[in-house]
């Protein structure tokens, strides 16, 4: 829950978010994901947060689209479920905002490539 700021006349201002310092989720990946991961090890815990940002660096020769999709865990099923996914079609520095993280425990695959070879790495921040 988000804390309440008040002015000198302990009138609110409005929330303060807090907001982690970036971490590492994925590193280093040259290969699209044959599968969904097996469990949560390696997953980012949203617990106490609302959105999550992952901070997206693609490398690669001859890169003309590769996909990322966010999966989101259902524990009660012990299964991940396939959220929204996002194309990139150039090597760069991208922000990529899960919005309704919520608490979620979520992981960023790599679902799709096309090109030569590329390396991606990927830290996350949340909010």
């Amino acid at each position: 829950m988000a804390t309440v700021r008040l002015d000198q006349n302990g009138i609110p201002k409005g929330p303060i978010y807090e907001t982690t310092e970036p971490v590492v989720h994925r590193s280093a990946v040259t290969a699209v994901d044959a599968s969904d991961p097996v469990d949560t090890s390696g997953a980012v815990d949203c617990s106490g947060y609302q959105y999550c940002r992952f901070d997206v660096t693609i490398e690669g020769v001859d890169l003309t689209a590769l996909t990322v999709q966010v999966l989101f865990w259902n524990s009660r099923q012990s299964k991940w479920f396939g959220g929204a996914s996002r194309q990139f079609t150039a090597t760069g520095q991208y922000a990529l905002a899960v919005p309704d993280a919520r608490g979620s425990i979520i992981f960023l695959k790599v679902t799709n490539f096309s090109g030569t070879s590329f390396s991606l790495s990927a830290d996350y921040v949340l909010s």
